[in-house]
Order: C-alpha cells, then structure tokens, then sequence
C-alpha cells in the first residue's frame, strides 16, 4: 500500500512540475509578446521642420502640422514663421510615442502655444491617414487649433 501512495504522490509531483514549467513558457511568452506590441505601437514622432502636401518620405509621414508666429503688441514680429510642428508616423517600432501620446502631446503645444498669444496655422495631411484612429485624431486637432483661435478673437 505504502508503494501506491509513493507512486501517486511521485507522478502527482511530476505532472506538477510540467505544469508549472509549460506555465513559465506561457508567462514568458505573454511578455516578450506584450513587449514587441508597445514597441510596434510606437509609430509616431514629432519633427521641427515644415513639409507639403508633395513630400513623400517613407521614414516619415506627415500626418499634421501647425506653425506659429509671435504676436509683439497685437502686430505680426516680422510676419515670419517661429516654428513648425509636425506629427508624423514613421516604421513601427521608430517612433517616441503611440497614437493616444502623440495626440495629447499635439494638443498640449497647440494650447501652449494660444496662451502664449502665438498665432497658429495648421496643415493636416488626412490623405496620409492609414486607419479611423489616425483620421480620428486629426480631426480632433483641427478642432482644438479653431477653437483656440476662436478663444484668442474674443480676448
């Protein structure tokens, strides 16, 4: 009887130790997995630099743009674009930030650049929009640059 106890508890033992070993394989796997996803997600990156509607770079694809200018006492300096900023998406993996980052970072430099009482014009480049996310996205730029536009006419 003592033999069938040992027996059971040994082939209990070695079947919990497969378990446990395919189960570390399964966790490995999820992570290594879970790591390429954030690394292929990061598509986007933002560059100091204008582009056209004519530039076709694969290393990177203009998506949005928006240009200000300094307002000294209510008067154009110069009448000269200070900077341009310009979203783009570039080969998976390439990128500094994901879709949702790059938008809020976008948004954060148009507001920025309002209560600074820059002026600003933007480009969107919507042909160039792959998926609903990144149209999405655009749009919702395009909005926040009229409607800090529209704020900065009533003040």
């Amino acid at each position: 009887m003592f033999m069938v106890y040992a027996g059971v508890v040994a082939f209990l033992l070695f079947a919990a130790g497969i378990i446990a070993f395919q189960n570390s394989r399964l966790v490995a796997q999820q992570e290594a997995d879970e790591s390429a996803g954030r690394i292929s997600s990061l598509m986007y990156s933002v560059y100091h630099q204008s582009f056209s509607y004519k530039d076709e770079r694969p290393e990177a694809v203009p998506l949005f743009q928006f240009s200000v200018r300094s307002l000294l006492d209510g008067q154009l300096a110069g009448g000269e674009v200070d900077k341009t900023i310009a979203l783009c998406r570039v080969p998976a993996g390439g990128g500094e930030m994901a879709l949702s980052d790059a938008q809020s970072w976008m948004l954060g430099n148009i507001r920025q650049s309002s209560l600074r009482g820059e002026q600003i014009q933007a480009d969107s480049f919507t042909d160039n929009a792959l998926s609903n996310g990144e149209k999405e996205m655009i749009l919702r730029l395009e909005s926040a640059v009229k409607e800090e536009a529209a704020d900065a006419n009533h003040h």
